[in-house]
């Protein structure tokens, strides 16, 4: 019966397993073949997410919890896989395995209540995502240099974060999440708080971000984006929860004013759509610090995570939705966007939708996703970063509307705004459809936290 409580991991083990083993049947699969590869995925993380959702907390030994905010963030983490997974392309069993083992692995750090597990988690996530990463766009030379490149960002971020685990034994004779205090315990958690940044790709971790960005195919980037970050940010607070007041936790809100300015200058002046969000998830991400280092100072309770939470889940849907939308468009740079509007007035709206929403314009999901995170720094008196967040957002509007200028209100010209001669097919324009739909309207449901804050309080 207490197997139960492991259903997300067990279904997902499941479907890797089927995976390898029709791959293993049939080496060279057909067309019904792949369908059936491509429906098991789809199943399997679907299955995961309502087992999840149907969850309560328990104990399963000394290394597994279950508790509020694990079958919370399980739940974001498997509703922000499932647009990759619809979308995926099903050449054989290998992406199929691919992606359901990193799911599993966010589904394992959810639940990880030692401090190895959580590094056997971190690990199953990120090794299959660098593959996916490398069998993107057709493994082309763009997408083998992300790869490696996101290959040793990962193998930086997991040195660091066993050092800080052995200095964290060291210090407390034990791998539990349990605290532990002394200036050993404080330097191990800023070791391994580093590692929780690079996956995050928080300045001046974030090297790595928008090279692999740029280099994956576009719902790739959606995912690592949205489900791979907020198994970062879980991972995180993690460890911030383990000791609310060390240096680690101290020191979140200015990393995350350092982060949201980075990433909002820096996404500026880009051409290439595709590492214009790169940065701007960089951005965003300093939202999220923002908002884990105001949890952490109140005391690190597991109800109080209702703006990282809220944040992340409305992240889910704009940032899946463009980069669906630049898959559904075949559209890759801001100079094949002039004129959109006129040539596609729903899919341009769309998009136009998902932006205003990630600037934070009201009614969109963004608006109210950072009106929580700017009054719980208002709350705690970090001011500083909350000015920082403030200019950070009016930066990210520059960027933001002078795209929506380009659809709307800027004239063709020449041959290079000529509509793409290969978009990326209707199931990826109804996806995009679909997440900018929450995306422009969450705003105008407030009632929608009191149901989150409830989940989490489980």
């Amino acid at each position: 019966m207490r197997l139960f409580m492991l259903g997300p991991q067990l279904v997902l083990s499941a479907g890797v397993l089927g995976s390898l083993l029709t791959g293993t049947i049939f080496p060279d699969p057909q067309a019904n073949v792949r369908r059936f590869l491509k429906g098991l995925v789809v199943a399997a993380i679907a299955a995961a997410l309502m087992l999840a959702a149907s969850g309560v907390p328990s104990e399963f030994g000394p290394l597994i919890r279950v508790d509020g905010i694990s079958l919370s963030w399980q739940v974001l983490l498997y509703a922000a896989a499932l647009p990759l997974a619809l979308i995926l392309g099903v050449c054989d069993e290998v992406p199929a395995a691919l992606l359901l083992a990193s799911v599993l692995g966010m589904g394992l750090l959810a639940v990880s209540w030692n401090l190895f597990m959580l590094f056997i988690g971190l690990e199953f996530m990120s090794l299959p995502a660098y593959l996916l990463v490398s069998r993107s766009r057709g493994s082309n030379s763009a997408a083998l240099e992300a790869s490696v490149k996101y290959f040793f960002a990962g193998s930086l971020a997991g040195a660091l974060y066993l050092m800080g685990m052995a200095l964290y034994y060291a210090s407390a004779k034990s791998l539990a999440l349990a605290s532990a205090t002394g200036r050993l315990a404080d330097a191990s958690l800023v070791l391994m708080g580093a590692a929780a940044l690079f996956k995050l790709g928080a300045v001046p971790f974030h090297f790595w971000l928008a090279d692999v960005y740029e280099g994956s195919d576009p719902e790739l980037a959606g995912f690592l984006s949205t489900a791979m970050k907020s198994a970062a940010v879980l991972f995180l607070m993690r460890l911030a929860a383990l000791a609310p007041h060390s240096t680690l936790a101290r020191a979140l809100p200015w990393a995350a004013a350092l982060t949201m300015l980075a990433g909002a200058l820096l996404a500026l002046r880009q051409e290439n759509l595709q590492r214009l969000l790169a940065y701007s998830s960089i951005a965003h991400a300093g939202n999220v610090l923002l908002g884990v280092g105001c949890w952490a100072a109140q005391g690190a309770l597991h109800s109080q995570a209702l703006a990282v939470f809220f944040y992340l889940a409305a992240y889910a849907f704009m940032s899946n939705g463009a980069f669906l939308w630049l898959k559904a468009s075949g559209i890759s740079t801001r100079r094949e966007l002039i004129g959109y509007a006129r040539r596609d007035p729903l899919s341009a709206g769309a998009f136009a939708a998902l932006l205003l929403a990630l600037a934070g314009v009201p009614p969109g999901a963004g608006f109210l996703a950072k009106l929580l995170i700017f009054w719980e720094a208002l709350k705690t008196g970090l001011y500083i970063p909350l000015v920082c967040a403030g200019l950070s957002a009016l930066i990210a509007m520059g960027y933001y509307l002078s795209l929506v200028r380009d659809m709307y209100f800027e004239e063709e010209s020449g041959t290079g705004s000529s509509s793409p001669s290969s978009p990326g097919g209707t199931l990826a324009r109804t996806l995009a459809l679909a997440c900018a739909l929450p995306s422009a309207v969450l705003g105008l449901m407030p009632w929608i936290l009191d149901f989150l804050a409830r989940g989490l309080a489980r």
